[in-house]
């Protein structure tokens, strides 16, 4: 697609947590900053360091340890890049008998529950209406001139799920495409429901479709 701000990585972690995966999306506002280089920085950044934060913490309560770390990786961006570029994102931390998501923003994050693909009420898309605010969702990474305004802030969500859980992960492009009821008719008609098989079927939906507004990166662990 025309722009280039997605970032997609699967790192190894440590022995608490074996991998992590990292989806991230980035953005800078195009009447201020030209080109796509700035987004793609600060989604850079985030999918660098979050991930190592985390990981460092001491902390034991997840939530507070996902808290802990989105402050310290936002002041990071902060420094990096301090207006008009921003990043959302979701990460999963995959332990022996637990996973840990982690979402700041709009990154969809659907579960499977045998049967279908369902968004977890845990994880909010945090939407906002953009004639009110200087934005569509309320929660990212970055654009530290947008936090003089109490709604905002890169806050995470936080889910723990059993390790063996099936988890798809796009960015929020999907949405301008595919509705959820979409991706599991689609689902459905997959035969042999690999990893693959399903985000080529995903994508050749997509490409067919012809309304695609933005990147879509799409991870799937079936």
């Amino acid at each position: 697609y025309k722009r280039n701000q997605d970032i997609v990585r699967i790192l190894s972690g440590n022995s608490e947590f074996s991998y992590v995966v990292s989806v991230v999306d980035g953005w800078n506002n195009p009447n201020q900053l030209t080109g796509d280089k700035h987004g793609r920085n600060v989604a850079i950044s985030v999918a660098e360091h979050f991930p190592q934060t985390f990981l460092a913490s001491s902390i034991k309560d997840v939530i507070n340890r996902a808290k802990t770390a989105a402050s310290l990786v936002d002041e990071t961006v902060n420094n990096l890049s301090p207006q008009y570029a921003s990043a959302v994102a979701s990460f999963l931390f995959h332990g022996k008998k637990e996973d840990v998501i982690v979402s700041v923003g709009d990154v969809e994050t659907y579960l499977w529950n045998g049967k279908e693909w369902y968004k977890p009420k845990e994880i909010s898309d945090h939407w906002i209406d953009p004639a009110k605010y200087p934005s569509n969702v309320s929660r990212f990474f970055g654009c530290w001139e947008r936090k003089q305004y109490p709604i905002f802030s890169a806050e995470p969500d936080v889910l723990v799920i059993p390790s063996d859980t099936s988890v798809m992960i796009a960015t929020d492009g999907i949405k301008d495409v595919l509705s959820i009821k979409d991706i599991n008719s689609i689902t459905q008609q997959v035969s042999e429901k690999t990893p693959t098989n399903l985000v080529e079927a995903l994508l050749k939906e997509i490409e067919a479709r012809k309304t695609q507004r933005d990147d879509i990166s799409i991870l799937v662990r079936f």
